[in-house]
Parts: C-alpha cells; sequence; structure tokens
C-alpha cells in the first residue's frame, strides 16, 4: 500500500546530501587483501523501494551495487528507475527456503561486473554469501523494521537485531555500514551495541563493530558538516 500512488519518494536524504559523507569513507577504488589491483566497493543498499536518488549514486561510480527491499512493489519500482542498470540474471524469488535463495547459493554478480543486482530479500534473513560487500547505505530501513514491531517493542528488537547480524554476517572485515537514522535512532545504535556485546559475550568472542561516527556532529575533510544532512548519520566498521 506504500507504493500506491508514491513514484518516488527520498528517504530522509538524497544521494548528493549523503555523498560527501559516504565518499570520504567509501572512495570508488579500494584495496583488498585478496587482490593486489584497486578495486570498485562491492556496495550494498538496503530496502531500495522506490527511491529514485539512489539512480545518482549508482551513476557518480558505484556500480558495483546490490539492493534489494522486502517488498515487490519496491523492487519494481527501483527496476523501472534503474532501466538497463539492472543485472539480467537479477532475482525476484521470495521462497527463502530454496536452494536458490540460501546464503550460499545465490551469486551476487560475475567477477567484477558492473550492474544492480536486485532482488526482492528479508533483511533478517538476507540471501547474500557471507563478507561478500565492502559497505552498505542505509536510509530509514532500520527505522522502518523497528518501526514494523509497533507496539510489541521486544519483537521490534527482535527483528532489528536480527537484521543487524545479518548485517555483521555479510559485510566484509574492514568494511562500514552507512547508517542514515532519524525516527529510530537510538534503538538502531543500541542494536549495534547488543550486537557487540552478544559476540564479546561468548568464549574468546570479541566485538563485531568498531564506532566510527556515533551519530554526533562531525565534519568531512572537505569542509562538509554533518548537521546539513536532515537526519542522524552512523557509521560502523566490521571488526
Amino acid at each position: 500500500e506504500f507504493y500506491e500512488g508514491k513514484d518516488d519518494f527520498t528517504w530522509y536524504s538524497p544521494w548528493q546530501d549523503i555523498e560527501p559523507f559516504f565518499s570520504e569513507l567509501v572512495p570508488l577504488a579500494i584495496h583488498r587483501e585478496d587482490s593486489a589491483a584497486s578495486t570498485k566497493p562491492r556496495i550494498l543498499l538496503p530496502g531500495i523501494g522506490n527511491d529514485r536518488s539512489m539512480v545518482d549514486m549508482y551513476d557518480a561510480g558505484y556500480t558495483q551495487m546490490t539492493a534489494f527491499d522486502y517488498a515487490d512493489e519496491g523492487v519494481e519500482c527501483a527496476r523501472r528507475f534503474f532501466g538497463d542498470r539492472v543485472l539480467p540474471h537479477s532475482s525476484t524469488n521470495t521462497d527463502h527456503d530454496s536452494d536458490n535463495c540460501s546464503p550460499t547459493n545465490v551469486p551476487i554478480r560475475r567477477d567484477g561486473e558492473d550492474g544492480l543486482d536486485l532482488r526482492v530479500a528479508d533483511a533478517r534473513d538476507l540471501p547474500y554469501e557471507s563478507s561478500c560487500f565492502d559497505a552498505v547505505l542505509e536510509k530509514g530501513t532500520l527505522d522502518a523494521i523497528f518501526l514494523s514491531g509497533a507496539k510489541q517493542k521486544a519483537l521490534a528488537r527482535e527483528h532489528l537485531d536480527l537484521s543487524v547480524e545479518e548485517l555483521a554476517r555479510v559485510v566484509t572485515k574492514g568494511g562500514i555500514v552507512v547508517s542514515i537514522s532519524a525516527a529510530c535512532a537510538d534503538d538502531v545504535q543500541a542494536s549495534f551495541e547488543r550486537c557487540n556485546n552478544k559476540a564479546s559475550e561468548k568464549e574468546g568472542g570479541s566485538p563485531k563493530w568498531r564506532v566510527i561516527r556515533d551519530g554526533g556532529f562531525f565534519m568531512t575533510d572537505d569542509g562538509f558538516t554533518s548537521n546539513n544532512v536532515d537526519a542522524t548519520i552512523f557509521v560502523w566498521e566490521r571488526i
């Protein structure tokens, strides 16, 4: 129902407002431990929906992009916006019990291939291999997941924690999550803290996340200030 009559809706801030903060942390060319040459970062966009501004992110050079939405309608909106940028082998399979949608059997893309891998998926049970993304940009998706629990706060926290645990699984060590939050900023921050506490409590365990941006005011090296974004910016590094 959300997508009815809403062909284009940008959550919190468009790409042009976020780009200075994201590109400082995630350059267009990165070095991975498994490769001597520089390569493009592998980007994940949770809850892409009808946010047309993410096309601008792709056109800015982040062309090894993967995106998903919980709703078929959201994926179809993104498919229209991205046009021929969408990889032809992207799946919209919603059956998470099938072999084609298990974490070990869903290919992201061919090595080095540009394009948007677009599919329907549940943030609590992602159909991607472990350690396959260098960076995540989420704008309000974690907020929406928490709010989906409505008055059942324990259930809301459970769903949010499952989503954060999945991000910890699919983001490679040294990779980052940039979270643009407003409605549930405190709850999102607390979920990452619980993820760390849970990991640390295990025998010989250690935290999964290091805080890069804690939601407070900051300025990029080029002089862009975080108060120009109409939301709270969190950044965590996978460790």
